[in-house]
């Protein structure tokens, strides 16, 4: 929708200059996605898409005035380059979420990420900010001593975390509003490497680019509890 882009696709074939074989030997052995494409220009979701029950069309929505009695929690990726963080507001009816403001920045001091994640922050009932990997003590210090109390997240597990996310995405109980397109972008492209035969692995690519889904991760880790299957005992 925005008018300084537009998009254009077509085949590879489309140009007269591309070789008719070379299109049907990566046809016949690319895996599909990869065909869709690199070679017919086509949006797909690449093989070991991570945040797969992520749906854009339903669960990326427009903003709305969020209620002021609405709980917020923050989540924040510590960095000297690049400072994530995310906040989301909780419907406590619905007990659904609210992705409502992204930022990655850097160049900036502890303190005066601080201070401008306080300004955010006014007027808001925050009720809980979340950062960082469980190694990273020191820079939750440093955030404290700035004003703001960031807690470690409870699950230190990068798979477990992920999980929690998963799980908010496939109950409908996490929602982004448009605004956030990094956050969105992110959520499109984060995935795991695959193996030659187009198979996904359990080594997620270029990890460390992907700040604001950490920021994610920590937060969800922390506003979230599991749930308790109940169990029967007989006998």
């Amino acid at each position: 929708g925005d008018h300084d882009y537009d998009v254009i696709q077509f085949k590879s074939i489309d140009n007269p200059a591309f070789p008719r074989e070379e299109y049907e030997r990566a046809k016949r052995t690319l895996p599909a996605w990869k065909f869709a494409m690199f070679y017919r220009g086509e949006f797909t979701r690449p093989a070991g898409l991570i945040y797969e029950d992520y749906d854009d069309a339903m669960m990326a929505v427009e903003p709305f005035a969020l209620p002021a009695e609405w709980p917020r929690y923050v989540g924040i990726d510590f960095g000297a380059v690049n400072t994530a963080l995310v906040w989301i507001a909780e419907d406590t009816a619905r007990k659904a979420y609210y992705l409502y403001r992204e930022s990655l920045e850097g160049g900036l001091s502890t303190v005066q990420h601080a201070v401008k994640a306080l300004s955010n922050a006014t007027n808001e009932r925050v009720a809980g900010w979340y950062g960082g990997s469980k190694s990273e003590t020191q820079q939750r210090m440093d955030w404290r001593a700035a004003g703001i109390q960031a807690h470690e997240p409870p699950v230190a597990d990068v798979e477990a975390g992920i999980d929690r996310v998963i799980g908010l995405f496939k109950t409908k109980r996490l929602y982004v509003f448009k605004t956030c397109a990094g956050m969105r972008d992110e959520l499109g492209t984060y995935s795991r490497e695959v193996d030659d035969a187009g198979q996904a692995t359990e080594k997620i690519r270029d990890k460390e680019a992907f700040h604001r889904l950490d920021a994610l991760r920590y937060v969800v880790a922390g506003m979230t509890r599991p749930v308790r299957q109940a169990t029967s005992r007989q006998g």
